[in-house]
Formats: C-alpha cells, structure tokens, sequence
C-alpha cells in the first residue's frame, strides 16, 4: 500500500531534518580542518562545490525530486513517487549500497545522536508502506 498525503508529508519533514543535521555536522568537520566559513552565502558555494559535501547532493538530490512530485499533486500510487522513495531507501537503508555515501552517512548517524534519531524516524516512516 503506497504512503497517504499525510505520511508523504511526514517522510519529507523527517528527510529535511536528517538532511539539516547531516549538513550541520559535516559543517562542523570542515571548519575543524578549515577554519570557520565567514558567511552563509560561503557556506551554500561549498555545500554546492566542495568535494567535502559531495557525498550530501545526492540526498540533496531526492529531496528535490521530492519536492517536484508534491507539488504536482500526483496520486501517491504514482510509479515516480515509487522510485523515488526507492532510491532513498537504498541510499540511507542499512545495505550499505553506496560506497560514497554510506561510509560518511553512516560515521555521522552513529557519532551525532540528532542524525540518528532522525535517520531512524524516516526508516520507520520509509518502511510502514
């Protein structure tokens, strides 16, 4: 049974927490190895551009792919919305399927309770449907 409106609303909240979170502290260690990042606008060209953050663009990525589906208003039966979802399961599930990602996913789910706590609120919420 595909997720409700409701549910798909809850996943994304969850999913830009996580993402919240994971770019917080991934923040937090490049300033450790490069010093403070003066301004916000500083911060998006790394986020965007720096091989640090490289690995958070394809969550980035779903989100907005996320974000695309709901506001077309599609039937949450949609085969997009599926795959979707999919992809995300594959990129935060605990296979560990992709090399990039998982390795730095994994280091600041375990090291950051916040990260954590969010990662295992979307897995539930991933896995009720």
């Amino acid at each position: 049974m595909p997720l409700t409106i409701n549910e798909l609303g809850e996943v994304r909240h969850t999913l830009l927490d996580l993402h919240k979170t994971l770019l917080d502290a991934e923040r937090i260690r490049y300033e450790r190895e490069h010093g403070r990042i003066a301004t916000t606008g500083a911060f998006l060209g790394l986020v965007l551009e720096h091989p640090a953050f490289a690995w958070l663009r394809s969550l980035s990525a779903l989100i907005a792919q996320l974000d695309e589906w709901m506001e077309e208003g599609e039937d949450p039966a949609d085969p997009g919305l599926g795959s979707i979802l999919a992809t995300l399961r594959g990129l935060v599930g605990p296979e560990r399927g992709h090399p990039t990602f998982s390795a730095k996913y994994w280091t600041l789910v375990e090291a950051v309770p916040e990260a954590l706590v969010a990662h295992v609120k979307l897995w539930r919420l991933l896995g009720t449907k």
